[in-house]
């Protein structure tokens, strides 16, 4: 199979996702306005908050990083996350939002992620048949999950927020696996999985 027609097969599950995305979007300006509206704070700062760890990770353990970039990799991370915190603390302890809305947040990113593995495995045939079978079936479940998590917040919130965690956790795994198996390599060796982070990079490069 050419390299175009899997390129053209990877941005076709792109393209599914990008549309399933803008469809939600709507749905929320359309029905659910006071999400929406908060979703354009929660969204950025968990992203600045995860981007602050990430950050304080850098500074801490890049044995390549002299000691003054490893300072102002440890400072900014440490910015970032108490930022980032501040903020999402003030929005969810307001005294009209309910906890449930936590789940709400959570669910977007988990079906979209539970939706992207499915069509990865079911569309995209140069990944090992073991984890596109995995993805595939996981990321049905993670669909599922995510509706019963939607359906039961405001009675389960602890059941549910779990069940959201450990599917998004789940999936992360059996993505980078996949990911991987197309180079012909594993998770075992965790030098393996940080590579995951630059063939995502290196997708995002090829889908532009």
């Amino acid at each position: 199979m050419s390299f175009l027609v899997l390129n053209k097969k990877k941005l076709l599950v792109d393209n599914i996702i990008l549309v399933t995305l803008l469809i939600m979007m709507v749905t929320s300006v359309l029905f659910f306005q006071l999400i929406f509206i908060m979703s354009m704070a929660v969204y950025p700062m968990t992203s600045l908050l995860i981007h602050g760890f990430l950050k304080t990770h850098k500074g801490i353990f890049n044995k390549n990083l002299n000691y003054k970039k490893k300072v102002l990799n440890l400072i900014a991370g440490v910015i970032y996350i108490l930022f980032s915190s501040l903020i999402l603390i003030l929005i969810f302890s307001q005294p009209h939002i309910p906890a449930s809305y936590i789940i709400y947040f959570l669910a977007l990113p988990s079906f979209l992620i539970g939706l992207a593995g499915f069509l990865k495995g079911l569309i995209v045939n140069i990944f090992s048949p073991l984890f596109r079978s995995l993805n595939m079936a996981f990321g049905i479940l993670t669909i599922i999950t995510t509706y019963f998590a939607i359906l039961f917040a405001d009675g389960s919130f602890i059941f549910c927020l779990c069940s959201l965690l450990i599917a998004l956790a789940l999936n992360s795994v059996l993505r980078s696996a996949l990911y991987l198996s197309e180079y012909g390599l594993s998770l075992k060796s965790f030098r393996n999985f940080k590579l995951v982070f630059i063939i995502m990079e290196w997708i995002n490069i090829e889908n532009t």
